[in-house]
């Protein structure tokens, strides 16, 4: 019997062929797939690099704005390891990990209050064995201004006329027009007496039946009679508004466009001396407890009793306590000024108050520190001065039935008006615009 093998040989040899066939297929594919997760993973880490040199550009770009807005002048720019490159430009480099950012400041010193550039190139790993990747951010900048501050009173939260006969209207120290001798006339007085809240909270301000020459100025969002009311016999408008006894709202008297924003006091860097105490007697005015020059900046722990000030451009701290008692008073004689810093919690303006004989705003300036925190103003006699204390309470309760004047201006958190008082403000005494660091106003990637 004969066995055949060339058929069985034929069928192997096929098998084989669609064996080694399919393995090159699933090689081919499983390539394909490797390749293509290799390809994926390396676009995803490209990605994750890119929106990474994205983020460490920008945190250079916010490094550069902390160092512009630090209180360092853009005339050089030179510190915090910050190196000048001379021509007005000045680079810092900032790691952050494996990555880091080059950041330039760049200002054209040929320009007066020329706005500062900021370029800021990211470096960063790329993904494997890729070469670093690099964005470069192009931000410019302008200088922010805090708008000038006018008007009779400035508050930043309320202000309640809640006594009866209150009215503001303005005069102008610094022209013959609108005073005479510097001092308030009523026949050249002016309807600039404005008042103002940074607030725009409802019943912000309360002006009850005062009447107001001038403008009445909320924060952004107020509304004529939420933000700002006034009673039945309240009057806001012009002079011939007020002149003609109309009451309510003139058109055009209110805006909600106040912004400024107050800043602390703070107390000059100087050495203090304290004054010494006594009984001194000046011929008819009576006694005083100090006497006041301009030999050296004066400090008083606690102030209880009378003070003369008897020369120009006197500075005096009061750092404890503040209280001006019955028949006391701070008496600034002719041609004399006086700066007061007041760190007391409470500020206690009784007896006689403060009796400006020069009749100048001007020449008496109460400033309170962050911890003053309320005025009490009780003084059966007229003010003539500027007050600027922005964290404290102010409360008016003077003159019983008597009509006293409020010459100068009050910026402070609040106002209290029980007493009967006429503020004449002297437009004089605005705060003037402040430089308030910078801003970005454009962004580009280069």
């Amino acid at each position: 019997m004969r066995i055949q093998y060339k058929k069985l040989k034929s069928v192997q040899g096929s098998v084989l062929c669609v064996t080694l066939l399919s393995a090159a297929v699933l090689a081919i594919l499983l390539g394909s797939y490797l390749s293509m997760v290799q390809t994926h993973t390396l676009s995803v880490e490209r990605s994750q690099s890119w929106n990474t040199a994205l983020v460490v550009s920008e945190g250079g770009v916010e490094e550069a704005m902390a160092h512009l807005n630090s209180g360092v002048t853009t005339n050089n720019l030179e510190t915090n390891s910050w190196v000048s490159l001379g021509n007005g430009n000045y680079v810092k480099t900032n790691s952050v990990g494996n990555s880091y950012s080059v950041v330039t400041i760049e200002i054209a010193p040929a320009v007066t209050n020329a706005n500062p550039v900021i370029v800021s190139t990211a470096y960063v790993p790329g993904p494997i064995t890729t070469p670093a990747l690099s964005r470069t951010v192009r931000v410019e900048t302008k200088m922010r201004i805090n708008p000038a501050l006018k008007g009779a009173m400035v508050v930043t939260s309320t202000l309640d006329w809640s006594g009866q006969g209150c009215t503001s209207d303005s005069f102008d120290s610094s022209n013959t027009n609108y005073s005479t001798g510097g001092t308030y006339d009523p026949a050249k007085a002016r309807d600039h007496g404005d008042i103002s809240t940074l607030s725009s909270a409802d019943r912000a301000i309360n002006i009850g039946n005062g009447q107001v020459k001038g403008m009445v100025h909320t924060g952004p969002g107020g509304v004529q009679d939420v933000t700002a009311t006034i009673g039945s016999g309240g009057s806001v408008g012009d002079s011939d508004w007020a002149s003609n006894k109309k009451t309510g709202w003139e058109d055009g008297h209110f805006a909600d466009d106040e912004t400024r924003r107050l800043d602390d006091v703070k107390l000059p860097d100087v050495s203090w001396t304290g004054p010494l105490k006594g009984n001194y007697n000046v011929p008819g005015l009576g006694k005083f407890q100090y006497k006041l020059n301009d030999s050296s900046p004066w400090l008083i722990t606690d102030l209880n009793g009378s003070i003369y000030v008897g020369s120009k451009d006197v500075v005096l701290y009061v750092s404890g306590s503040f209280s001006i008692p019955s028949g006391g008073k701070i008496y600034i004689a002719p041609g004399a000024s006086l700066t007061v810093y007041v760190g007391a919690a409470t500020a206690d303006i009784g007896g006689l108050g403060i009796v400006n004989s020069t009749g100048i705003a001007g020449n008496f300036n109460f400033n309170g520190l962050p911890a003053n925190t309320y005025i009490n103003f009780g003084a059966n006699a007229a003010f003539v001065g500027n007050i600027y204390a922005p964290e404290a309470y102010f409360a008016l309760g003077g003159g019983g039935s008597t009509t006293y004047d409020f010459i100068g201006r009050s910026v402070t958190q609040s106002v209290k008006m029980n007493g009967h008082y006429n503020f004449h403000y002297d437009e004089a005494l605005p705060l003037a615009p402040t430089f308030d660091g910078y801003a970005a106003i454009a962004w580009n990637e280069l």
